[in-house]
């Protein structure tokens, strides 16, 4: 005796109902919401049919305009499954047996049938363990997804939580870089899945092993050579891998771009973009940065933090307590960005704000006169700067400064709030911030700390990027370009 229960017991109840129309609606209904239960993602619709022949029951679309029609059986009939699947005007239909096989020497025969089609053949239960498997197992959710899409073969009993089993296998012997049970999960992703989906899961079994220090060349599968995880691929692991273990986060992005984060759906996603960000702040860049103010903002971002990452429009943004900052891959990027209105900031108050940072250059001006201090070895002294303050007339100001960080020297126009990358350092998004938001704006000794925290990261052996200083020498972007006043640079007056 079969016992039934969740989702088989909801059909099986269903198909017993004695008013034909309500047994139909009643049975879809349920087909439908295990199918979603599967796959958050699927957009599924009933149509007219029941039980039809050659016309879907359901229809299942997805937000990439893909889709995959469902046909639901009554009993595990072959002879009639041969025909269903001969009639059947689609390539890779999914054929939902809604009763259990009454012998176990059915399953193979069903098997038999389907196995020379993308046809995927499934039962209620079958795909209830499989959902019941992704509470404990992360990589259960990317199957579950690519199961509905592009499953084949059959899935009764056990066979889907089998599956699960060998490509959690798989991606913790990547993580090792073991050939064998990597290799096993390959093999079962390209027998099991469809074409697009198994290119997918294996692209990203690949980042894992790569990420682990694996040699490309010994990848068990098809390796893709590009040297990067696609966008497409991206985006389906962030949806779909469930996991806070940072070092998953870091193997799969060490090829991160921050133009890769503009594609990514930061509302349905965002915990696992939160982490991908976090793990990978020592390889992901950015050129330029315009901090706003954010009067209304609420003291925490989110619950229980003060900082996060988001996307505005187009650009990816650092949210903070009533500022956020807008990221650009090149400057050019963000000139199209409305600024704050220019504000002056004083040497006292810059001093203040300073404090900790490695300065190489500072342009201080009072009305018409700028001078430019700066300094090749060591960092500039606040003594220094009230000195050059002092020969002003009126009260100085400072305009912008340059500040070396880890991965290269900023430039921060402190009126207008920006931070840009100079020359060709591979300034790190995470020191372009660090250099930016506390120059720009007046934090409280707690934020301060809480954002040096939230930006800190770890490079291997620290291999950092090469000091480019005699170029940056020469960057268009420099304070100064007339070498004539106190051993500094004159700096003409923009007016």
């Amino acid at each position: 005796m079969v016992v039934v229960s969740g989702f088989a017991a909801l059909i099986h109840d269903g198909l017993f109902d004695p008013s034909p129309n309500e047994s139909i609606f009643r049975v879809k209904d349920a087909v439908a919401k295990e199918l979603e239960a599967l796959d958050s993602t699927a957009d599924i619709k009933s149509t007219n049919y029941f039980n039809h022949t050659f016309a879907p029951d359901l229809v299942m679309t997805w937000p990439d305009a893909s889709s995959r029609r469902v046909y639901l059986r009554l009993a595990y009939d072959l002879d009639a499954l041969v025909d269903d699947v001969a009639l059947i005007d689609t390539t890779d239909p999914l054929i939902f047996g809604l009763t259990s096989p009454e012998s176990e020497l059915a399953r193979p025969a069903v098997d038999a049938v389907i196995s020379d089609t993308d046809a995927m053949f499934t039962e209620p239960n079958a795909l209830e363990r499989l959902i019941d498997r992704k509470k404990t197992d992360s990589t259960a959710n990317m199957l579950s997804n690519a199961l509905v899409q592009g499953g084949r073969g059959t899935f009764v009993a056990n066979e889907a939580v089998d599956l699960a089993d060998v490509v959690a296998r798989g991606f913790g012997a990547a993580a090792q870089v073991e050939f064998d049970p990597t290799a096993e999960a390959v093999t079962a992703i390209d027998d099991r899945l469809g074409g697009p989906q198994a290119w997918r899961m294996n692209r990203v079994l690949q980042a894992v092993w790569e990420g682990s220090e694996g040699s490309l060349s010994q990848f068990p599968g098809g390796a893709d050579t590009s040297g990067r995880l696609n966008p497409e691929s991206l985006r389906y692991l962030v949806k779909y891998m469930r996991t806070e273990d940072d070092g998953f986060w870091k193997r799969v992005g060490r090829s991160l771009r921050l133009s890769d984060l503009d594609t990514l759906d930061f509302d349905a996603d965002d915990d696992n973009i939160q982490r991908l960000i976090r793990a990978n702040l020592d390889v992901l860049a950015a050129r330029a940065a315009v901090v706003k103010s954010d009067p209304l903002g609420v003291d925490s971002a989110a619950e229980g933090e003060l900082f996060r990452w988001a996307r505005r429009g187009r650009h990816i943004s650092f949210e903070a307590p009533h500022l956020f900052a807008i990221l650009g891959g090149a400057k050019k990027d963000l000139d199209h960005l409305e600024k704050d209105t220019p504000q002056a900031v004083s040497v006292e108050r810059f001093i203040d704000r300073s404090e900790g940072f490695e300065l190489v250059e500072v342009s201080v001006h009072s009305g018409p006169e700028h001078i430019s201090a700066k300094i090749d070895e060591g960092a500039i002294s606040t003594d220094r700067l009230r000195g050059l303050s002092a020969t002003f007339e009126g009260a100085g100001e400072v305009a912008q400064s340059i500040v070396s960080t880890r991965s290269g020297r900023v430039n921060v126009d402190l009126a207008n709030r920006t931070g840009t990358g100079v020359t060709r350092s591979n300034v790190l998004m995470a020191d372009l911030l660090a250099a930016t938001v506390p120059l720009v704006s007046d934090l409280s000794t707690e934020h301060r700390e809480a954002l040096s925290a939230f930006l800190a990261y770890e490079v291997d052996n620290e291999q950092m990027p090469l000091d480019m200083s005699a170029l940056e020498e020469v960057e268009d972007a420099a304070l100064s370009d007339d070498p004539t006043v106190n051993d500094g640079w004159y700096v003409p007056n923009d007016d």
